[in-house]
């Protein structure tokens, strides 16, 4: 019964913190869109505090779920790349776009990536792997959009 009696008097403050912790996940919403948010309200609401924290990525237009991006694989810069764009955009947004808005026989059928965030996967990919080039990653970007939009294609 005392342990009963001690967990209501901690409610209080417990229902504090996740109601401080929603509203920095509101506020980081105006930073992202709706399309692009990478942290699902029930992963907020299970995280800890420090876990709901943004990582503003260059430029600083774009921010993403700090653990998500700390998380992302960094053996290969294609990979990296690769996994970040699914973080700022759906798997959805990637089959259904491209980045110039023009498909293979330039037609323009797709919708165009947005620029900004393309921009700011570019300066993170160039920030964590010195060296590469604009193209190089305009290329990985360019295999995930045909990658998924192949994957939603199948049955």
């Amino acid at each position: 019964m005392a342990e009963i009696i001690d967990c209501l008097r901690e409610l209080p403050e417990t229902l504090k913190l996740m109601k401080d912790f929603i509203a920095k996940v509101n506020a980081s919403m105006t930073h992202v869109s709706d399309n692009s948010m990478s942290i699902s309200m029930s992963s907020a609401m299970s995280s800890s505090e420090s876990e709901g924290e943004m990582h503003l990525l260059p430029g600083k237009s774009v921010a993403v779920s700090k653990r998500s991006f700390l998380r992302l694989n960094r053996t290969r810069m294609t990979v990296f790349a690769q996994e970040l764009a699914v973080l700022i955009f759906s798997k959805d947004t990637l089959a259904n776009s491209t980045l110039t808005r023009r498909n293979g026989r330039g037609d323009m059928t797709k919708g165009q990536l947005d620029v900004a965030k393309v921009q700011a996967i570019t300066d993170a990919v160039i920030e964590e792997f010195p060296g590469t080039t604009v193209s190089e990653v305009r290329a990985a970007l360019h295999r995930k959009c045909n990658n998924e939009h192949f994957s939603h294609k199948r049955p």
